[in-house]
């Protein structure tokens, strides 16, 4: 008997292990429900890689459905939907009319490089009506829009006409097409005058057909510096993507995690045309937008009671009534006080926890209540995480003025159970170890039976604005530190601000350098304001002086700055002091083309002088002559008297050569004792020659060196050009040279001319 259980046990078992192990192996599956704003086969091919992509990222089975407005309504209803990316005036509309747990992330659109969490309206009409040029030209224009419940198909485009003016509800004939293609397609066949679509689409179908661009005309076109698409209205916050209430909590980390985690380069972000997801922007603008246009979930108009009636007759009836309810309240009061208090109560908490922004209560120091904006800002996952503790417990050891957070608490809690409302900033310290500013405000709240009251607190995201100063004072530290010069000028140029190095280099104070011109070229100041203004930034080099008259060299960079309008503002100018810079360069270049003891120009300049006189002489037609000269005798006069004495003797002997050449004529020493000349526009041989006798009577004539008058003569060598044959210039200062050594050979201090011959 007990063998006959034992073999049944094992074979029921088996069957519930065999019914069992396919549905563990099975995936559970969650329907993602995308909004068609375009055709619904677009949208699916668009998003289909999207879907894959969760589904491989969460491990779980991820379902595309694709729907209009109404079809996505009727799936919520019957919650056939987990999650649901629309545009935020219909989740505005969803959000009223259902329960649900917020935005999960706020879409971020992709287009050439550049990325958007923001939305607009785009108005457009055929490129050939010269009738609509601006948004007053639209009053009784029939219009074709997707829906009325489409932010940027028509509830941005509405708010932008009504400001202007222009309530196309009363004067316009509104044609609803239910997608924006059909829009465009009713603008281009002249059913409607005038088409409002979201931004983005206009672009995507220029993409599709570039044919478009000319026969489409944009209205009220805005410059949006950092905005990738054409508008022609204010930007709200993107598409939102939503979870339903009835999704696990863990399904939605999941799927938040994937959709954070998704990159701009993905092949499902390319393809639906995304730069990724970002965390949920803030839908105020929305529902302001919503509220000033009378839209959907806004747009119940109070009823007109008997109250309103009796209103108009209050001198009538005021007596009786404060008589009436004197009495009701008076017999009622003691009765209806408890349920009263708590029923507001009750109230309170409710109104906290719907609240977007995040709001807490407090007694005796411990959080006793929150809402879910809270709990998401500090980035816990329950109101459970947080009730039960202090605000020290979510905050570093000290705030940044160095109080300890509990020490600051305390004083602030007992600030307010006095009666007083308490404001400061805050930091708290999030689950994942990031920091996050608020300002808080703490005021009491009285309650029944209670000596103390509960304290009400609110907090309210600063974390940006908190940057941003930081960002602002290091700037300024470096503004202020900089070695080189910085200085703003208003658009015209005059100069508002300077740092210390500015004065430094200047000489000028800031109260002399304030309200002047900042140091630029004389003869093209205003040229370099032009220039940075077109170009966004001039950069170069020039003279100026310093307050006390000092000649000074500067680096300056000059660049524009346009505010949001696109539209300049201000100049800033960045420049050093590149003076000893400059004369360092310019010793360079001598030392690299001069000889150091005569001054004279040494073989290279001298090269590259022979070579623009000969071009000149080509292109003249006229001669000049090379002509090499080496001093006789030198040697003795050297090893006798020392070098400096010969380095006397060379400076004397340049000197006399570079009195009997012409200004335009060119004198270099080569080395040593040898000097070579080039002299231009040789007019003859006889003229040539005398100029050669003056040179070799000059070198003759004695000089004075360490207190002894000694004489120098000279060999000279010359030759002329042009030639029968074309030469370059090493050629010629050879010719001169072989000369040089025949006068060398026929007993010195002579010249003698070149010759093929050799004789």
């Amino acid at each position: 008997m007990n063998r006959l259980c034992s073999c049944t046990l094992i074979l029921v078992l088996g069957l519930l292990a065999g019914l069992w192990a396919p549905l563990a192996l099975a995936k559970e599956a969650v329907t993602l429900g995308i909004l068609s704003y375009r055709p619904e086969p677009v949208i699916q091919e668009r998003y289909s890689l999207l879907a894959e992509y969760l589904s491989q990222e969460t491990g779980l089975e991820v379902r595309l459905r694709v729907f209009n407005q109404d079809d996505m309504n009727r799936a919520l209803a019957s919650n056939r939907v987990d999650f649901f990316l629309t545009n935020p005036s219909h989740f505005l509309m969803i959000r009223s009319e259902r329960s649900l747990t917020g935005v999960l992330a706020t879409l971020q659109r992709e287009w050439q490089g550049r990325s958007t969490g923001s939305i607009g309206g785009l108005i457009l009409t055929r490129a050939e009506r010269s009738d609509i040029n601006r948004l007053a030209d639209l009053r009784g224009k029939s219009i074709a829009t997707p829906g009325i419940h489409y932010l940027g198909g028509f509830q941005a485009a509405a708010l932008e006409l009504r400001d202007a003016g222009v309530d196309i509800l009363r004067h316009n004939r509104m044609v609803h097409l239910g997608n924006h293609d059909r829009v465009i397609r009713a603008v281009l066949t002249g059913d409607t005058d005038v088409g409002f679509v979201r931004t983005g689409v206009y672009e995507e179908l220029i993409r599709e057909n570039p044919a478009l661009a000319d026969e489409l005309k944009m209205i009220h076109v805005q410059s949006l510096a950092g905005f990738p698409f054409a508008v022609s209205t204010r930007l709200y916050p993107e598409w939102p993507l939503v979870s339903l209430p009835h999704v696990d909590s863990q399904i939605v980390r999941q799927v938040a995690s994937a959709l954070f985690a998704l990159q701009p380069g993905h092949p499902a972000a390319r393809a639906a045309g995304l730069a990724g997801f970002s965390p949920p922007a803030d839908y105020q603008s929305v529902e302001d937008l919503a509220r000033t246009l009378r839209m959907a979930p806004y747009d119940q108009v109070p009823r007109v009671t008997w109250v309103d009636v009796l209103n108009q007759y209050r001198i009538w009836v005021l007596t009786v009534a404060v008589l009436f309810v004197m009495l009701v309240v008076t017999s009622l009061w003691l009765s209806r006080k408890k349920r009263q208090l708590a029923t507001e109560e009750r109230r309170q908490r409710e109104l906290i926890g719907s609240w977007p922004q995040p709001m807490l209560m407090i007694r005796n120091g411990e959080l006793i209540n929150c809402n879910r904006a809270a709990v998401d800002l500090v980035g816990y996952t329950s109101e459970a995480s947080l009730l039960g503790k202090g605000l020290p417990t979510f905050s570093p050891h000290a705030q940044p003025d160095g109080t300890p957070s509990l020490q600051k608490a305390d004083a602030l809690i007992r600030r307010v159970t006095t009666g007083e409302v308490a404001q400061s900033e805050w930091l708290f310290v999030r689950s994942d170890g990031s920091d996050v500013w608020v300002d808080m405000t703490l005021a009491p709240v009285y309650e029944h039976d209670q000596e103390s009251p509960s304290i009400l607190c609110s907090w309210y995201d600063i974390t940006r604005r908190k940057y941003a100063e930081e960002r602002q004072r290091l700037a300024l530290r470096v503004f202020e530190n900089a070695r080189e010069a910085i200085f703003i000028t208003d658009a015209h140029g005059v100069v508002m601000d300077i740092n210390e190095a500015y004065s430094l280099i200047t000489g000028r104070d800031h109260k002399v350098a304030v309200g002047s011109l900042p140091p630029m070229p004389m003869d093209e100041g205003s040229a370099i304001l032009i220039a940075a203004r077109k170009h966004g930034v001039w950069t170069g080099e020039f003279s100026s002086r310093h307050r006390d008259g000092h000649a000074i060299v500067l680096s300056l960079t000059l660049s524009s700055v346009f505010d949001e309008q696109g539209q300049l503002s201000h100049f800033v100018g960045v420049f050093s002091d590149v003076t000893q810079l400059k004369e360092t360069e310019k010793q360079l270049r001598t030392m690299a083309h001069y000889d150091s003891l005569t001054g004279l120009p040494n073989r290279v300049l001298f090269s590259d002088r022979l070579q623009q006189s000969m071009a000149q002489a080509r292109r003249q037609n006229y001669q000049l002559a090379v002509i090499y000269i080496d001093l006789d005798h030198f040697k003795p006069i050297n090893d006798a008297f020392g070098h400096d004495a010969g380095d006397g003797l060379l400076v004397e002997v340049a000197r006399r050569m570079r009195s009997t050449l012409r200004e335009e004529d060119t004198l270099a020493r080569l080395g040593g004792d040898e000097f070579a000349a080039i002299v231009v526009n040789v007019a003859d041989q006889q003229t040539l020659e005398a100029l050669l006798a003056r040179l070799l009577t000059k070198i003759g004539d004695p000089v004075w060196v360490a207190d002894h008058s000694v004489e120098v003569s000279a060999s000279l060598g010359y030759t002329v050009y042009p030639q029968n044959v074309e030469l370059d210039g090493d050629q010629l200062l050879r010719q001169a040279d072989q000369a040089m050594y025949r006068a060398k050979r026929e007993g010195k201090n002579r010249y003698c001319r070149f010759s093929d011959s050799g004789s």
